[in-house]
This record gives structure tokens, sequence and C-alpha cells, in this order.
């Protein structure tokens, strides 16, 4: 896009910004446009850097930079010593996802846009709503906790929701590919902060509100409050939102949405969608499940485990049949994703039992992963797990006293600690391990612990290592290592000569 159109085009927006041009305009100046980045490492020539306020941070230091590797144009919140046109607004962070949108043609108009928000249970929803609607014939590009993909290719995820410059810019690349839809997180930080201004959506999902995050949000009130914006703010019209009726907060959200809301869960059969366990087994669960239109029948056994994850799969069969995907073919698109990374990520290791790796970093995940692998286990349940530092301190001792509790062995280590000290934050979530009689391990080197916890383990056992799932690195004091949970037990087993299947 030319500069000149994109400045027309900002004239008849809603943005509220000043402009500040260092010459006078003329139809020479009139260059391309190709792309907006808020990181000045991906400056190319053509690019407006957008001068993001971070907590750490400010971009506006960075524009010196920005403008020797290229940058055509500025997105700031003050005049900066710079002969390029500077779009001057008030906050760059919310308002740069407006500027995009308006850049990469305003994709959101050609896609259906579905967020997902809650504590626990996103990153499965998402990936259950995909695989229904490419099995339906909608091809849906994904934005998430693990990775971007839009519809061809996809990408390790910087955040679980991007920041608005790349969250438009991959909506784009959807378009291109051809996707009729977009489904994806939305956090609540990246809601508060404003991330996802410039998006509509058409459906969304609440999944439930745990305690998590109150570093961020304070108390569980403004936590809900955030999450609620969503639907408050950023929704289309003829909007309708798949809501989680076990969860208190979910209950809460009903109440207030009315129509808009299509009900789901497992204890209120008045639930719109409802689900009954039949049986369970490690290779899956048997479920009736009630819709607005139908039974699925009893023999249908979903290969999954963990009654949470029933309804991650009662909420994206929700949202998808008030897209018009019928039962049969949501059920058949169900059962043809495959395994999420991390979340409840199983792999069975020759004479050594199960290996489960799953995300859980919070207290209530962690308790509903080990509930769940407990019904499961014939022989002992061993778990592995630390918690982050520079995050929510008061979650530590009550995850140390539900792994005492539930499990049967149990080893703290380090997660990633960030800027604190590993021996500290180990030594916090003790405090709660302490108050069962349960023994317990420490190793602060979460590659030995993931050993020690393997050696242990026996063939009817399962080891759950939880607290990183996908990620590929730990975070310390002195920057980011590589370092993947799954690559770590692979490692063990080849060195035993163990085959995993």
């Amino acid at each position: 896009m030319k500069i000149n159109e994109l400045l027309a085009k900002l004239e008849k927006s809603d943005l509220k910004y000043e402009l500040w041009l260092p010459d006078e305009r003329d139809p020479e100046n009139d260059f391309e446009i190709s792309q907006l980045v808020s990181d000045s490492r991906k400056v190319l020539p053509g690019s407006i850097f957008a001068c993001v306020k971070g907590d750490h941070s400010d971009a506006h230091d960075y524009a010196e930079k920005a403008f020797a590797s290229g940058a055509s144009a500025l997105l700031c919140e003050r005049r900066l010593e710079l002969r390029l046109p500077q779009i001057i607004s008030e906050d760059i962070r919310r308002n740069m996802g407006i500027v995009a949108s308006i850049l990469y043609g305003e994709p959101v108009k050609k896609l259906t846009m579905i967020a997902l928000t809650g504590t626990n249970g996103k990153t499965t929803s998402t990936f259950m709503t995909k695989s229904i609607l490419d099995h339906a014939g909608i091809k849906t590009g994904l934005l998430g906790t693990i990775y971007y993909d839009d519809g061809d290719n996809f990408v390790d995820a910087e955040h679980t929701t991007p920041e608005g410059s790349d969250l438009q810019h991959w909506l784009s690349r959807m378009v291109i590919n051809g996707c009729g839809a977009c489904v994806m997180e939305a956090s609540s930080h990246a809601i508060v902060q404003g991330r996802i201004e410039g998006v509509l959506f058409d459906r969304a999902g609440f999944t439930n509100l745990t305690v998590d995050h109150l570093d961020f949000h304070k108390d569980m009130e403004s936590y809900f409050t955030a999450k609620k914006t969503l639907f408050e703010k950023y929704m289309r019209n003829n909007w309708m939102a798949a809501v989680n009726s076990d969860d208190t907060y979910g209950r809460r959200l009903i109440n207030d949405l009315g129509s808009r809301a299509i009900s789901y869960g497992t204890s209120e059969k008045d639930s719109r969608f409802f689900a009954e366990i039949k049986g369970t087994s490690t290779e899956g669960m048997d479920v009736e499940i009630t819709t607005p239109d139908s039974k699925i029948p009893v023999a249908s056994r979903l290969p999954l485990l963990g009654e949470y994850n029933i309804m991650n799969a009662l909420q994206a069969l929700s949202i998808c049949w008030s897209l018009g995907v019928r039962d049969k073919t949501a059920m058949e698109g169900l059962l043809l994703m495959k395994q999420v990374p991390g979340r409840l990520e199983r792999y069975i290791i020759s004479g050594s039992g199960t290996c489960v790796i799953d995300f859980a970093h919070s207290p209530d995940s962690l308790e509903k992963v080990l509930k769940t692998l407990r019904n499961v286990c014939k022989g002992k349940l061993f778990v592995v797990f630390g918690a982050g530092g520079d995050r929510d301190k008061t979650k530590r001792p009550i995850m140390g006293e539900i792994a005492s509790k539930l499990a049967d062995s149990v080893i703290i280590t380090s997660d990633n600690p960030r800027s604190e000290d590993p021996e500290v934050i180990v030594s916090e979530i003790e405090e709660g391990a302490k108050k069962n009689s349960l023994d317990y391990t420490r190793i602060v080197d979460r590659k030995s612990a993931i050993f020690e916890g393997l050696t242990r383990t026996g063939p009817e056992d399962i080891l759950l290592i939880a607290g990183k799932g996908p990620e590929p690195y730990q975070m310390l004091k002195d920057g980011p290592v590589p370092f993947l949970d799954k690559n770590v037990m692979m490692e063990w087993c080849r060195g035993k000569g163990k085959e995993v299947i």
C-alpha cells in the first residue's frame, strides 16, 4: 500500500492521531509501505515502525535504529527528531492493530473470526475447533500458545495472542492462503493491553476461570472483568458464545450474555451441549453427548483423557454447531485431531510405563491432570514439576500441596525461573508439599529431575512432567536456553536403549 493511500484511509478511520510530515508531499514521495512491526530487529525497507512502550523498555529509544534499517514511517506517541512521516497517537500498543488492519486490507472482514478465552483449555479447544472446521471444508488458520498457522505454514508462537501488528499480518496471510476462518486464543493480558484492537469476532468461547495471573490482575474479579471485556467490546453483529456452565464464572457470564450464550457442561443437564462419560481407559473415553440436534452414540470413543478435555470438546462442538457444522461431521473432525503438543502428550516407553508431558502450570490445571492420570494409572503416579519465576508466587505452595496429595512420588524442580533464584522457588513449593506425609525429592536442575523421574518409573507406572509443555526453551536469569521436555525424555530413552511409542 502506498503511504498516501494509507494516510487517506486513516483520515476516515476512528483512530485519533496527529500527522507530522518532514516535507511537502508530492507523488514522488508516495512510496510503498510493506509492513508494520514493533520489533526494531524486524524492520525492513518500507516498514512502519511502531514505538510500543513495554514494562521494561520503550521502543521510542529504538526509532533511530529502525530508521537506519530502512523504516519509512513511525507510529509513535511523541514527535521524534527523525525526518520520517510520523503518525502520533496516545496508545501505540492498542492503536497499531487499527493501523495494521488498514495496511493489510482489513483481513478480518474476509474471515469468520473465533476467539477462545479462559484460564485453562484454550489451546486444546483451538486445535479441536480447527480440526472440525477443516474437516467440514472450512480452511481454518490458528493463532495460539504453541504456534501460528496461516493455513499453509506455521511457526512457533512468540505470544499466546500476537501483538496487534503481527496479528493483522497473520490474518492477511490466512486470507491469501484461502482460509475462511481463524480460531485464536485471546489471553487476558492481550485483551487488557488492546492487542486485539482492530478485530471483531463472530464467535467466542469461555473455558473457565481459576487462580492464575494474579500478579497482573491483582484479584479474581479483575481477572474476570478482563475476560468479559472480550464479549462486551470485540464482538461483531449476530455473534454467539460457547460458555462453560460447570464453571462459577461461566454461569455468571451465561446470565450476562443471555440468548447469545450457548451453554455446555457435564453437570447441568439443561446445558445445550451436555456430556456423560460412560467409560475411561488409557486409550480414551466413551462419551454420550447431547446436542440441540441429537445424541451422539455411546460407541463414539474420544481419544482423550480427562473430564476437562470433554469440556474442551464440548466447546469446540458448540462453536462449530453455531456455524452450521452438524453432529456427524463435527465428531468426525474431532476424531481426526492430532495430539496437541504439551497437552496430555502421551508416550509409551518400553519397560518403563507411560510418560505424559503437560503444560499444567497453575494449581487448578495441575490438580486436574493428576486426577485424570490417577484414574487410569494401574501402578504408581510420579510427577516432576516446578513453578515460573517473576509470576504469581502465591500459587507455589498450593501446587506443592496438590502434588504431594495426589501423586505417589514427587520431584520438585526448576521451571522458568527468569530473574529469581530457582532454589528459592523450589523451597516455596516445598512449603506446600510438607503439609502431606508423602516423601518428596528436590532436584533443582530440570534435566536431572526428569532423568530421575524416568529412572523411577516402572512398566505399570505413569510419569507426569508438568509446567512447560511444548516450550522449546528455559528462561533463566541470563536469558533463554534451548530446553524441551520431550527432547530430554527422548535423550534418556536413547541412553537406556528404550523404544518410544
